[in-house]
């Protein structure tokens, strides 16, 4: 008689490669999205088209260099956002809602970070060819679908915030106080509701607030979440491998 082999599942395959997404796309958001392109400040609401319009096809191959790489790594956003849904799933247990909303705001975080970059290539392709009011209008088209779709990726940080908060471990796998503040970070993306009304000053897309606070808030988000992710697999891993084996 054969004795039938039992196997462990593997639930949390590929988990940890999808957790470096937070990563690549905060690094690569910095160097190919920010630095290079010159969007670390963006370019000022307040500057008039013909000004605005040689600054822009002076960094011409630049962008168009970093938009092309930034197209490419934004996909990371989303395998990041798949990772984070595989934990919050040993949260929630039997009630993935949080989970899903989550894994929709990470996916279309993922497609308002393309649809930007898109819209800066195509300004920069040619931009000697185009009216400096046109250069204008496509750098401020992608700002205001960047930042004006906030509430997409709010989804995503109030889910998170919300999902570990009922963590009942006694050591939750994201701590309480972390938890508190993805849920702030997403409320805060209220103020972007301010940007289409100033050209200058700190509500503008290159002021203090709008721009520095709020991307601030936005790339500590990702870092923290991604540090406790990364801690928390392991943990995950480990209350799998201790449960008993499905005969």
């Amino acid at each position: 008689m054969v004795e039938r082999q039992t196997f462990k599942r593997r639930p949390f395959r590929y988990v940890r490669l999808c957790a470096w997404g937070g990563p690549v796309i905060l690094t690569g958001s910095l160097i190919f999205w920010g630095v290079i392109p010159g969007n670390i400040p963006p370019y000022s609401a307040a500057l008039d088209a013909q000004t605005f319009a040689a600054r822009y096809a002076a960094s011409s191959h630049a962008i168009r260099f970093g938009m092309a790489v930034m197209l490419a790594l934004a996909t990371a956003y989303f395998m990041w956002g798949v990772a984070i849904a595989k934990v919050m799933e040993k949260v929630e247990r039997d009630n993935d809602v949080l989970s899903r909303l989550q894994q929709g705001g990470a996916l279309f975080t993922t497609i308002i970070t393309g649809f930007p970059c898109w819209i800066w290539l195509t300004a920069a392709f040619r931009p000697e060819t185009l009216d400096p009011e046109i250069v204008q209008l496509l750098y401020d088209m992608g700002w205001f679908l960047f930042v004006g779709a906030w509430s997409l990726t709010s989804l995503q940080m109030i889910a998170i915030g919300v999902c570990f908060l009922g963590d009942d471990r006694v050591a939750p796998l994201l701590p309480k106080w972390a938890s508190w503040f993805c849920i702030y970070a997403g409320f805060s993306f209220l103020v972007e509701l301010a940007m289409p009304f100033f050209k200058s000053g700190p509500f503008s897309r290159s002021g203090s607030v709008n721009f520095w606070l709020e991307f601030a808030i936005f790339f500590s988000f990702i870092t923290l979440v991604s540090y406790y992710i990364f801690l928390a697999i392991p943990r995950l891993e480990r209350e799998h491998d201790e449960a008993p084996v499905d005969a």
